[in-house]
């Protein structure tokens, strides 16, 4: 049986939830979560949590902002206007979109609130300062392919599409 580690690819059902008892997330009835352990794409502290984990273990972990989307920094949100946006765009509270960031790298932001024409935008994750209380399944832990681990991400069914 293969346990969760760096290369694998592992795929999860979730709930997460804030200290609160509130629903934040969940993965969709049958469409688990699918990612490349070490490769960052989930959250330090559920990522760490995971690792030496198999198929069929169920994991409840609390993963502090500092392991999360980090501590809330209090970035005051930029105003952008509407037309900034793809005319398709679906310009809503807590949509996310990537810009160029000041390096000319790719940088998420995320809408923070709509007013009119006036869009305000922050680069702080709207989960930053909030701890992660998570209940996973471990549903299936498979050998990343060559492929997988060349892209950083995991690819095939219910993982994510390589588009070229």
């Amino acid at each position: 049986m293969s346990t969760v580690g760096d290369g694998k690819v592992v795929s999860i059902e979730y709930v997460l939830l804030d200290e609160s008892g509130n629903e934040l997330d969940r993965s969709p009835e049958g469409e688990p979560l699918v990612y490349l352990h070490g490769a960052r794409g989930i959250v330090p502290g559920l990522e760490e949590a995971l690792a030496g984990k198999s198929a069929g273990d169920r994991v409840e972990v609390r993963v502090p902002p500092e392991k999360g989307y980090g501590p809330k920094r209090k970035i005051k949100p930029q105003e952008v206007l509407r037309s900034r946006f793809p005319a398709e765009a679906n310009v809503v509270k807590g949509a996310r979109f990537v810009t160029e960031g000041p390096e000319g790298r790719p940088m998420p932001i995320w809408v923070t609130k709509v007013q009119g024409r006036t869009i305000y935008v922050s680069p702080e994750h709207p989960l930053a300062g909030v701890t992660l209380c998570f209940d996973v399944n471990v549903r299936d832990v498979r050998d990343a392919t060559d492929e997988e681990i060349a892209h950083g991400h995991a690819h095939g069914p219910h993982g994510h599409a390589h588009h070229e």
